[in-house]
């Protein structure tokens, strides 16, 4: 395993990875995501558990999507089940990704309650419950000042759990090990993620608003442009989570053929 130190310019290569790795398989990507979304849609219907359980479960999405795409380079197949690895890697691998779950969710929940310093949990309850924010709560600015603190307490969270995952199950770190030292590696190649983050927002923002201004220029109604932008949408989102692998390529290499399953 290397630690590596790259230049703020990786940030653009790993886009790009996350790009050409989609135009490889796209239907297979979608066919992997669409299996993520319908289970965690119905689990969390589910009363109780159904609450957290989206939180959970992301942990063992990200080091599914990172192996979807480390097979796309491979030139393997990749259907749904690669999002089983977290289960399929032994008891101990199994066991940490839980716990690291379960770090997660407390992480998040404490970063909504960041938010709720500031906006008296209208945030929360609006992620959580579903509940719509009271009318007050938007007009004196208090969602938009709980939202902004949320973000910034999460940056630090996501640091430590991003690269976590691929840690604890590709070389067998116990989790908060894997937590250090993805927190340490992330900070020390800041710059290249915020290039990371801000292209991907880029593009999140500028590709859908495109069509849609494309769209009303000819005449298309407002429903069909927008309808008409959701292909674009979905695709960037297909490229974002196949570049999570690309980060890790860079940073620290490639698994060893025995700790990929």
């Amino acid at each position: 395993m290397q630690l590596r130190t790259v230049p703020a310019r990786e940030g653009l290569l790993w886009v790009q990875t996350g790009l050409r790795r989609l135009m490889l398989q796209p239907w297979a990507a979608l066919l992997m995501i669409l299996a993520y979304i319908v289970v965690t849609g119905f689990i969390s219907a589910l009363p109780l558990v159904g609450l957290v359980f989206p939180l959970f479960v992301v942990q063992f999405g990200t080091i599914g999507f990172m192996q979807a795409s480390r097979q796309i380079a491979q030139k393997q197949p990749v259907w749904p089940t690669v999002l089983l690895i977290g289960f399929r890697s032994g008891p101990v691998v199994l066991r940490n990704l839980v716990i690291l779950g379960v770090l997660y969710t407390l992480a998040v929940l404490l970063v909504l309650g960041a938010g709720a310093l500031f906006d008296g949990g209208a945030m929360l309850r609006l992620l959580l419950l579903g509940d719509k924010p009271p009318a007050s709560a938007i007009a004196d600015g208090s969602l938009r000042l709980g939202a902004v603190a949320a973000t910034l307490a999460y940056i630090p969270v996501s640091l430590a759990f991003w690269l976590a995952p691929p840690l604890i199950t590709w070389h067998d770190m116990p989790p908060v090990k894997a937590l250090f030292f993805s927190f340490v590696l992330s900070l020390r190649n800041l710059k290249a993620f915020a290039v990371y983050a801000v292209q991907w927002l880029l593009l999140f923002l500028s590709l859908p608003t495109l069509i849609v201004l494309i769209a009303s220029l000819m005449g298309a109604s407002e429903t069909l442009a927008a309808t008409l932008s959701m292909p674009v949408v979905i695709a960037i989102f297909l490229a974002y989570i196949l570049s999570f692998y690309g980060t890790y390529e860079s940073l620290v290499g490639e698994p060893q053929a025995s700790s990929a399953q």
